[in-house]
């Protein structure tokens, strides 16, 4: 777009900012319901964009986990949530009525934001989202830190959204967050990857568009970089990489390193910014059997390959026991999954350049053959620095290392030490952990998780699963700064608008439906439809989406069936 085109987007926004700091709640639930009703309306275009942009096969099943879970379920289903929120702030009831909190034992703030409803344990029995609150939160205190925008006076603004070129969802997303949460117009610019999502995200936002309250816009890095600075933008927020965070906040190339280092920011605007880093998962030793092994190591390639391996909390590091006697057939098996893993290309830019540059400065690493090659690099030392431990890599490349330590308990707290200290990033973590060997360590499990320093932890489920639900808080653990910005700094999705959470925690069953039946410490969960060897996860997410755009019971029977064939 050309400066005036800009300008003049900006400025009809910006025009609309005062009238959507008052606008009354009522009328933001009308315009809610009405996006909801066009996600609906809409979801199998949008879905076609990203298969066409992607050139994927329309009727694979990964296309119902990558396409759908990735894109309008998780937006029609914060729709839901946040038209919840609203009607309770607007009826003067209490926004967490429901809600179950309780205090740690060192008297942190937890709150259960999942399941909220009866569907949700016939959906995902067994599954459970915990937001842990900073410290300084009490039990009394914590509905002050709710939904405060709305409880004081009105700040008018105008937020940037640099979209992610990623997930179809995180622009749409974003975007909400910063018009509903903060209660700013918002000018949304694509990212050029995803830009092709651009005209059905319109469609379905019209509504608010029409309104003059958000805009989208399209282009380069000229583009973000003309709007960033442009004096009527308040605010920024931005999904990416830290990269792109430094050259925002800094300035680009050598220059940009230069004022970094002497403390001089070219924009002093607040940006809000979640970046991704060095995912790891940690596997906890423990009694597996071959169906675990087997179960688990899809888990893994799951977590690794989702997205062609293009996601921020993709696991990048896998940490293992040395003394554990299973953690070869574990490794076995992930080859198999990772080389068993649906073909398709990567999409960013650069990924197979990235790959093959990784393979050649690291000569032991396997290319796992398969339609589409990846690469896994096992036994990296820990006590010893690797770029693998400091990079992001962005796509297929898995490494893999091993503690020399025995039992679970201390296992479990090298481990957690391990990925705070020796890891950069701080967005999502994961561990998996038998169900037994969790029983036996008790308090010490949750205290561990309490020293991970991570934004996002999933317990026995990828820590993406928090991403999906639109009443955990999604972002970085909190702390970090501009001159050390990590995986970024402050949270979306949140639609119970929590504002002082630290992390949120995600618990699943070790073992999926069909073999949880002879385990009483399993749980009873379906296959999550977002694995890749999942077979019917086309069907189950086009149904989930339909449920979470109208939640009606009658809808529910269909989904289980679909889920359990998974």
């Amino acid at each position: 777009m050309q400066t005036e085109d800009l300008d003049r987007t900006v400025a009809h926004v910006a025009g609309h900012a005062e009238a959507w700091a008052l606008l009354p709640i009522a009328e933001r639930v009308e315009l809610l319901r009405r996006v909801r009703e066009l996600v609906a309306e809409h979801a199998e275009a949008w879905t076609a964009a990203g298969v066409a942009m992607k050139g994927l096969d329309p009727g694979a099943p990964l296309v119902g986990g990558e396409e759908w879970l990735g894109g309008p379920y998780p937006t029609a289903a914060w729709l839901t949530d946040m038209i919840g929120t609203l009607e309770r702030l607007a009826s003067g009831a209490d926004p967490l009525d429901g809600v179950p909190v309780r205090s740690r034992r060192d008297g942190q703030v937890v709150a259960r934001v999942y399941p909220s409803t009866p569907y949700d344990h016939l959906l995902l029995n067994g599954y459970e989202i915990d937001v842990w609150m900073q410290p300084g939160v009490t039990p009394v205190t914590l509905r002050d830190t709710v939904a405060t925008a709305y409880r004081s006076e009105p700040q008018p603004g105008v937020t940037l959204v640099l979209g992610a070129g990623n997930v179809s969802a995180i622009p749409v997303l974003d975007a909400l967050y910063c018009l509903f949460a903060d209660l700013h117009v918002v000018v949304l610019k694509m990212n050029p990857v995803n830009e092709a999502y651009g005209p059905v995200l319109e469609r379905v936002l019209a509504p608010l568009i029409a309104s003059g309250y958000l805009a989208v816009v399209y282009g380069g890095g000229d583009v973000g970089a003309t709007l960033t600075e442009h004096p009527d933008v308040d605010a920024i927020h931005v999904t990416g990489s830290e990269r792109t965070y430094d050259a925002i906040v800094w300035g680009p190339g050598e220059q940009g390193a230069a004022n970094k280092a002497a403390g001089r920011r070219v924009l002093t605007k607040p940006v809000r910014a979640e970046l991704g880093g060095v995912g790891p998962t940690i596997v906890v030793p423990g009694p597996w059997t071959e169906a675990d092994i087997a179960y688990q190591a899809q888990h893994l390639a799951t977590q690794k390959l989702f997205s062609a391996g293009h996601t921020c909390v993709a696991s990048q590091v896998l940490i293992l026991s040395s003394e554990w006697r299973q953690a070869d057939d574990l490794l076995e098996a992930l080859r198999l999954a990772l080389s068993d893993a649906p073909a398709r290309e990567p999409f960013y830019p650069g990924t197979h350049e990235r790959q093959a540059a990784f393979r050649a400065a690291h000569p032991g690493a396997e290319a796992i053959p398969g339609a589409v090659e990846r690469t896994l690099l096992t036994g990296v030392d820990p006590t010893r620095d690797h770029p693998g431990f400091r990079e992001e890599l962005f796509g297929p490349v898995y490494l893999t290392t091993s503690l020399q330590v025995r039992a679970p308990g201390p296992f479990l707290r090298t481990a957690v030490a391990f990925a705070n200290d020796r890891l950069h990033g701080n967005l999502g973590a994961n561990i998996l952990i038998h169900p037994q060997t969790a029983a036996e360590l008790g308090d010490e499990l949750e205290d561990a998780i309490a020293d991970l320093r991570y934004g996002c932890i999933g317990v026995n489920v990828w820590s993406a699963f928090a991403f999906l639900a639109p009443r955990a808080a999604w972002g970085a653990f909190p702390g970090n700064t501009a001159e050390d910005i990590s995986s970024g700094v402050g949270v979306v999705h949140n639609a119970l608008l929590f504002d002082r959470s630290q992390k949120t925690v995600a618990h699943a069953p070790f073992r999926p439906f069909q073999r949880s039946l002879g385990h009483p410490t399993g749980g009873m969960a379906v296959k999550p439809p977002w694995f890749l060897d999942n077979r019917t996860a086309l069907t189950t997410a086009r149904r989930f989406t339909a449920f979470a755009a109208d939640p009606r019971p009658t809808r529910i029977p269909a989904i289980a069936a679909s889920a359990v064939r998974g």
